[in-house]
């Protein structure tokens, strides 16, 4: 599952879902998420990318720095504090921090955390588990997104279903309604892989998305940028070029695939090149 875009994503849509996971109140977390800005900062001393920080609006607020995690990584808690170390070296903002790891399972947590456990108990530094997040009757959307990820796969379409019957009776705005029903279809689509998008779009009842307006216009730019490109390079690397365009704003890997109908392999490949992964 090519999980970094999707979390961005989710808490680009929805920045209070991140609040709501630590704890607070839906009343809370709403107002807290006004007070930051969220950003996928690439940290130019290492050419690595955070998984997303918050970053206050105000003074006296502390910087939160997520990484997220789906595959076991004894140094994740390394990778997290060396990022956020490095951000804290390049601009010194005077301000608390806080590192939080979202694990898929708690079976990927490294065994060894004897280095972190003076900020692991100062709560400096925090774990969640996805595949542990109580399921909460009529929780905000973003946190029920969050609890999908880890349902179990026999479950998850029927939550799926329901998460979308919800998005559409609540959600008025039709820019985040369209986000939040790609960020529910994408989480299902790589849950579900023996299904086709065709079958997934039918079972969640929504073929209609790509019929909205903001789908489209995200489409056509995405064509657009190919023409252009295609005017002055070859068709490879026409194709790659795009891949990356769209890969900066946060389009996966199938998405992109499906804007520029090309084999969603060949995009995996360009965006694992374009990591050095």
């Amino acid at each position: 599952m090519i999980t970094d875009p999707l979390f961005y994503r989710l808490f680009e849509t929805s920045p209070e879902t991140f609040f709501l996971l630590l704890g607070m109140p839906p009343d809370a977390a709403q107002a807290m998420a006004a007070r930051y800005e969220y950003q996928a900062i690439e940290l130019k001393e290492t050419s690595h990318r955070t998984d997303g920080v918050f970053l206050p609006k105000e003074p006296g607020l502390p910087i939160y720095f997520l990484e997220v995690q789906f595959y076991l990584l004894p140094s994740v808690f390394a990778d997290l504090l060396a990022k956020a170390y490095t951000y804290l070296k390049q601009h010194d903002p005077h301000q608390p921090f806080r590192g939080i790891v979202l694990f898929a399972r708690r079976a990927l947590e490294p065994a060894d955390v004897v280095p972190y456990q003076p900020l692991l108990d100062a709560g400096v530094v925090q774990r969640f588990y996805l595949d542990e997040l109580p399921q909460l009757p009529g929780a905000p959307l973003g946190l029920s997104i969050l609890s999908l990820i880890g349902e179990a796969e026999s479950q998850a379409a029927n939550v799926a279903r329901d998460l979308v019957a919800r998005a559409k009776a609540e959600i008025a705005d039709t820019a985040l309604l369209t986000g939040l029903l790609q960020l529910i279809e994408t989480v299902i689509i790589y849950k579900l892989r023996r299904l086709g998008r065709q079958e997934i779009q039918t079972m969640l009842q929504i073929s209609d998305l790509r019929d909205t307006r903001v789908y489209q216009e995200a489409m056509e730019e995405g064509r657009e940028e190919g023409r252009e490109e295609g005017r002055e390079e070859g068709k490879r690397e026409l194709a790659a070029r795009a891949i990356r365009n769209l890969s900066d704003k946060r389009m996966l890997a199938d998405e992109i695939a499906a804007v520029l109908g090309v084999d969603v392999a060949f995009v995996q490949e360009v965006l694992k090149e374009q990591t050095g992964g």
